[in-house]
């Protein structure tokens, strides 16, 4: 998908600018702030006739957003697609297509907007504060616009979906690809909270997919969805894959049959001309060393990483597994390294515990503390993640928890 390598000093350069003038990566709503930021590319977007999607969920989400816009770039649409956060590189954020070929924004071109932006917020709205994400936001914007006519935007909420930057364009279309717990302290500690957080980017007489699987969040999204006249089009169980990666897949598939229900592509086809996306099953080669790199950074992420080894005939399992965490609390991180090891006991894989340097990494001494309390025998906690990874024996090694680790993991490889 990428059309220029990686360049770790042009990153450094880019975060620099980034954290320098806006901070780091935290969630800071405030839609009525921000209108004024976005209102031009509302307003010119919906000129053209752009269609916009949006997709909100606690899990799946990167991956369903990415499999549709592969979907629609098989029938040669023009789309802009905006997902959080990256892995790598922070080009992964602005994915566009033209004439069949879905490519990265180039390091040029972010430099080129994130210029402009700041002009902008300096010059035309007279100062108004913006947070890292939604500045992003922002940038993503004036590059699509830079590149012509859209015929889709596909925006991937950032965190809940009410209050989320991409809740400023009315959707033609919206999705909610799954509901568990994280970011309680944002979102809240119940379903219900959750559900009402991301069920906020729907439209009245707009399509709604999902495809929940607990009857609870079916019977108030049912609620929902008659006070407010939503088209509400429920995934049924015979079109739910056990399989939590094809789900998603399958989610996206009926996206793409609601907007191109002449299309000739099966789904078959579709998913043979799926790319690998970051962080979702992406494979890399380390000293000789497969590496499979899975962004399972929750309770339901770890539990669906599991289901899915245990429903796939041709998912292979790791000899090792390389394993850390995000800020959360432990009680959350003890569950899914419990979920960890109880899985893996029997299958002979050892586990790795480490911690990482990162603004948004838990701390050594809260990783330990949680490995303490769950280990039992096949759970070793590193100190040195680099060390265990080029001197470890194993010719297959699973790298997930934190999507910023795996970001760690692979700049480490590429230098």
């Amino acid at each position: 998908m990428s059309n220029q390598d990686f360049n770790q000093p042009i990153e450094n350069e880019l975060m620099s600018f980034l954290t320098q003038n806006f901070g780091f990566e935290v969630f800071t709503p405030g839609l009525d702030r921000t209108r004024p930021v976005y209102l031009p590319y509302i307003e010119y977007f919906k000129k053209l006739g752009t269609r916009v999607i949006i997709v909100a969920g606690t899990n799946g989400k990167g991956q369903t957003a990415h499999t549709l816009s592969s979907f629609l770039n098989s029938e040669k649409n023009k789309i802009a697609l905006w997902t959080s956060p990256h892995i790598l590189s922070l080009r992964e954020r602005f994915v566009f297509a033209k004439c069949g070929q879905l490519n990265e924004a180039s390091y040029e071109e972010l430099k080129m907007a994130m210029r402009e932006g700041q002009r902008i917020l300096k010059e035309d709205l007279s100062g108004v504060k913006v947070s890292f994400y939604e500045f992003l936001f922002l940038v993503f914007l004036i590059i699509a616009k830079n590149k012509s006519e859209m015929d889709y935007l596909i925006l991937e909420v950032g965190l809940g979906g009410r209050l989320d930057a991409v809740n400023h364009f009315d959707a033609d279309c919206t999705c909610i690809t799954s509901i568990s717990r994280d970011h309680q302290s944002i979102l809240g500690h119940r379903y219900s909270e959750i559900l009402s957080e991301k069920i906020a980017v729907s439209r009245v007489g707009k399509p709604l997919f999902t495809n929940f699987q607990l009857e609870y969040l079916n019977s108030l999204t049912e609620v929902y969805v008659k006070r407010y006249k939503i088209d509400w089009r429920k995934l049924t169980s015979n079109k739910i894959h056990p399989n939590y990666f094809v789900e998603n897949q399958q989610m996206a598939w009926e996206i793409f049959q609601h907007f191109v229900p002449e299309s000739h592509l099966t789904f078959e086809e579709g998913i043979a001309l799926l790319p690998l996306y970051k962080g979702r099953r992406e494979m890399m080669t380390f000293l000789g060393k497969s590496l499979i790199f899975i962004g399972a950074h929750n309770i339901d992420g770890v539990r669906r990483m599991l289901q899915s080894y245990l429903e796939s005939t041709d998912v292979i399992v790791p000899e090792s597994l390389l394993v850390s965490f995000s800020q959360r609390p432990l009680n959350e991180v003890e569950v899914m390294l419990k979920s960890l090891v109880d899985f893996f006991k029997d299958k002979g894989s050892s586990i790795a515990l480490t911690s990482f340097d990162h603004p948004k990494a838990l701390d050594e001494k809260s990783i330990r503390e949680a490995s303490l309390k769950v280990n039992k025998g096949m759970l070793n906690f590193v100190f040195d993640w680099k060390s265990e990874l080029t001197n470890s024996k194993s010719k297959t090694i699973l790298v997930c928890g934190s999507y910023y680790f795996i970001g760690e993991v692979q700049r480490f490889i590429n230098s």
